[in-house]
């Protein structure tokens, strides 16, 4: 990392790689719910939808408040405490979580953690968008976006095999509920992300900006509906599209598919870990080049949801772990593509020191449009409509498929408005 005085603090890869690392450790525990849910539907007599709001406006509730209060300001406050003090807020959460003996307090702690894991992805990402080279502005974005992907992965895999060796007997002080003491082991690695957080980011200060914060980002969303309005309107769907499916994606596979929870959760873990980078990262390639081109995100995203969508199509019939496993790389890839393209195309829509309040607008925008909706209505399709095993994976593929088409009309819409804004935002910086 480097700082200069007449710039914000800058980062090199290895900082934003760090960034990631955070991004992908507050998505394990962010993510606990999801691998957990047979447990916790079995342990508290739970519904589908009762879970769904667990999985979503539980969380939602507190960080979108939060996360608009750290795009307003937080990316004017030292990054270090910041950063770190809000990754050992969201541990503490977590571990609460795993503590909790009503529905209550499942409730009460994952308020907690929306709240504190607002701060992190806002001020991250004012530190990456402001020292990224244009040319790969969207692959460092990607990076970053790969962290929370791949964090799914790594909460599936990580909080599989925990819930096997403890099912087996390996720890008894937690009784009869071996999933308490596997969230516990996830919160670990936490302690050294604080760490590092606090001592890579010391000493780096934000120059002073314009004083723009989020009152001018509303503003400016306000007044460009057909640009940014249809942009977000896009992205929201995306967002509900790829967090209902990560929601449910163990509990699917459980039922239809008749495997235990921890193999479940294995199954879908080890697919995220592949499909998760490989969709960023290709879109976060295929934006750079589209973006030099002169042109938007439509493209990529309308490609990314359709895969999405087919990927839904075929969990939905998927009674074999193989065929599970390649709807589910679909719907990661797909998604996570679709869900690249369209933060990366928010970057050029905003003139530099707009972005870190813009970025906080969009990201409490989709979370409630995502987590907020799309584990809860999908729990709900499948009380009211579906049953049997395989009711859940249709419900997810109608969610998918209407999330999908109403992204890509609003995407395509879009399109003309988004270029149009983009050249008035550059040659404006550049006057």
């Amino acid at each position: 990392m480097t700082s200069r005085p007449d710039q914000y603090p800058l980062l090199d890869v290895s900082g934003v790689a760090l960034l990631a690392a955070g991004h992908f450790m507050a998505f394990v525990d962010r993510a606990v719910p999801s691998v957990y849910a047979p447990a916790l539907k079995a342990q508290f007599h739970l519904t589908d939808t009762q879970l769904g709001a667990l999985q979503g406006p539980a969380f939602v509730a507190l960080y979108v408040a939060a996360t608009l209060l750290a795009g307003h300001r937080g990316h004017r406050l030292p990054p270090a405490p910041l950063l770190a003090g809000a990754a050992a807020l969201w541990t503490a959460a977590t571990a609460a979580l795993a503590f909790a003996q009503t529905y209550e307090g499942l409730l009460a702690a994952r308020l907690v953690l929306g709240f504190a894991q607002a701060a992190f992805a806002p001020a991250a990402l004012a530190l990456i968008v402001a020292a990224a080279p244009p040319q790969r502005l969207s692959r460092w974005v990607s990076m970053f976006t790969s962290g929370s992907s791949m964090g799914r992965s790594g909460a599936l895999l990580a909080g599989g095999l925990a819930l096997g060796a403890f099912s087996g007997g390996l720890l008894s002080a937690f009784g009869h509920a071996p999933w308490r003491a596997a969230i516990v082991l996830l919160t670990l690695p936490n302690l050294l992300l604080v760490a590092l957080l606090a001592w890579r980011l010391r000493g780096l200060r934000p120059s002073p900006s314009d004083d723009q914060g989020l009152g001018s980002a509303i503003a400016r969303l306000a007044a460009r509906p057909a640009g940014l309005g249809l942009h977000f309107l896009a992205s929201g769907c995306v967002i509900l599209a790829v967090q209902a499916a990560a929601a449910w994606a163990p509990s699917i596979v459980n039922r239809a598919c008749g495997l235990p929870p921890a193999a479940s959760a294995l199954l879908a873990g080890a697919v995220v870990l592949v499909a998760a980078p490989s969709g960023h990262l290709a879109a976060g390639w295929l934006m750079d080049r589209r973006l030099r081109a002169g042109g938007g995100p439509a493209l990529v995203l309308a490609g990314g949801i359709a895969l999405a969508v087919l990927g839904a199509a075929l969990l939905a019939g998927a009674s074999t772990p193989a065929v599970a496993a390649a709807a589910l790389f679909l719907i990661t890839a797909g998604g996570g593509g679709a869900a690249l393209a369209a933060l990366a195309g928010l970057q050029p829509l905003s003139p530099a020191p707009l972005r870190p309040p813009m970025n906080g607008l969009y990201l409490a925008f989709v979370t409630v449009a995502g987590l907020g909706f799309g584990p809860l209505l999908t729990g709900v399709v499948s009380d009211r409509l579906f049953a049997g095993p395989h009711g859940l994976a249709m419900a997810l593929a109608l969610v998918t498929t209407l999330a999908a088409a109403l992204a890509a009309f609003a995407a395509t819409l879009g399109a003309r408005p988004w270029r149009r804004l983009a050249r008035e935002t550059l040659k404006a910086a550049n006057a």
